[in-house]
């Protein structure tokens, strides 16, 4: 008789047993005959910083145990919760990365599809590179498993990785390895000393590494001398975290944050007193050091609201950044949303210092030029379809999450199409001729001359 299938669902839902994204992974595994499973509560036992470490030994027991893992997650600030990252760090740290080699695995993540591809990215990427077979996971929507198609769909992706982990179905790697070639050291050109700075623009630089020995912090030295006004550097390090972000949404419907280590007051007076902010950074594997992620998680106190929105930006990254994409498409996203301004990013991947130091310097002249002229950048697909997810889903719960829906009518985010008036008067009178093809046919010869009209006349009348 064929033994049973052992799975394991990590949880990374701070949420535990009362995680929605835990019931999709039960539903489906609840279907499959001839499984055993197992249930790792890891968000909800690693969001406090101190934990039962009688709890990771057995958690990294049921990991050996298992021949498949279905990572299942709620999608935080465009990737996986701080607690799930944290896995796999206090794992590594162990030196046990070995437990994951070979075992199957997949991942069921639930969000309201806002970014929720780079999450299942980095999930797949770390998978990966501890030597997992990983099958592309199922991302779905808070009311899909509602929905008798959705539950068939559900099932037929369960059974389909199950009956792959069992005939070891051949896998195709979709990340390539990181490679191990270091960084180059950065060796800027010596200092100049202070000079007086202008204090009419407030700018605040945060970094998890400052005056020390590393790339980041001669690149902050760099952009401190070069940049023209006073900034306030912020090592997020030293904060006091209580923890991580809970996902218990009280700041949603209460407004403010079950946790009580005064991160809401920090971060909301920081934003809403500066005019800048850099962000010096470090890579670390597949993504930033996980200092980042619970940093980001927690500025969700704020809710959906864009706290950043008008502000402008710049990046100074310290790591792989050309290999890691995802990372690149995560900072500009966060910004294009937010409707921040982010004048670019500089990493530190350059043999010449004298070139990396010029373009630290360009980036300081260009911030400092976007904050006189309070430039605001044009948006791509990766603004414009973030801010039209948060619109729709916010319109959707405004009956609850108040804060968000007054931030949202006051800032005039609410920009549905069928409340264009004239847009729809438009629309009303051309559909009745638009139902006869000679009309339409005559109108064809003569739409491009008047796609343009008021563009061109704008250009005639605004020449020099």
């Amino acid at each position: 008789m064929e033994e049973n299938s052992k799975v394991l669902i990590v949880n990374g839902s701070p949420k535990g047993d009362l995680s929605l994204s835990l019931q999709h992974s039960l539903y489906m595994l609840g279907q499959e005959p001839s499984i055993d499973y197992r249930v790792a509560q890891v968000g909800e036992v690693l969001s406090d910083r101190e934990f039962d470490k009688e709890w990771l030994q057995k958690t990294m027991a049921d990991i050996r145990w298992c021949d498949a893992i279905v990572f299942t997650t709620p999608v935080y600030t465009m990737l996986v919760p701080w607690q799930l990252m944290r896995l796999f760090s206090l794992i590594n740290a162990m030196g046990e990365d070995k437990i994951f080699k070979d075992k199957w695995a997949t991942g069921m993540l639930t969000c309201f599809h806002y970014y929720d591809h780079l999450a299942e990215a980095w999930i797949r990427a770390t998978c990966e590179d501890l030597g997992m077979h990983y099958i592309e996971g199922r991302t779905a929507d808070n009311a899909d498993m509602l929905k008798s198609r959705e539950r068939k769909d559900m099932r037929f992706f369960m059974h389909s990785f199950l009956d792959s982990c069992r005939n070891k179905a051949p896998v195709e790697r979709k990340f390539a390895p990181l490679p191990d070639t270091p960084i180059p050291r950065f060796s800027p050109s010596p200092r100049q000393g202070k000079t007086k700075k202008d204090d009419s623009f407030k700018t605040v630089l945060l970094t998890d590494e400052y005056q020390k020995k590393g790339n980041l912090s001669g690149m902050i030295e760099v952009f401190l001398e070069a940049y023209p006004y006073q900034v306030q550097v912020i090592d997020i390090n030293e904060f006091p975290f209580e923890s991580g972000c809970k996902g218990c949404l009280q700041c949603e419907f209460v407004g403010d944050c079950a946790r009580k280590d005064g991160f809401q007051s920090f971060y909301i007076d920081l934003v809403n007193s500066c005019d800048a902010i850099v962000y010096a950074m470090n890579l670390e594997k597949r993504y930033l050091k996980p200092i980042w992620k619970l940093f980001l998680d927690r500025t969700f106190a704020n809710g959906h609201r864009t706290s950043m929105m008008g502000k402008h930006t710049g990046y100074l990254i310290s790591g792989q950044l050309r290999n890691l994409p995802n990372v690149r498409e995560f900072l500009e996203g966060k910004d294009q949303v937010g409707k921040e301004n982010s004048v670019g990013i500089v990493s530190d991947e350059y043999e010449d210092s004298a070139y990396l130091e010029s373009l630290i310097t360009d980036l300081a002249r260009r911030l400092d030029l976007s904050i006189l002229e309070n430039y605001q950048k044009s948006k791509t697909f990766l603004g414009l379809g973030g801010q039209k997810i948060f619109r729709d889903l916010i319109y959707g719960m405004r009956g609850f999450a108040k804060d968000d829906h007054r931030f949202y009518r006051k800032n005039k985010l609410y920009d549905f199409p069928q409340r264009k008036v004239g847009n729809q008067m438009f629309n009303i009178l051309m559909g009745i001729p638009f139902s006869f093809k000679f009309f339409r046919r005559e109108a064809h010869k003569k739409i491009p001359e008047m796609y343009i009209l008021q563009h061109k006349h704008i250009v005639e009348s605004h020449r020099q």
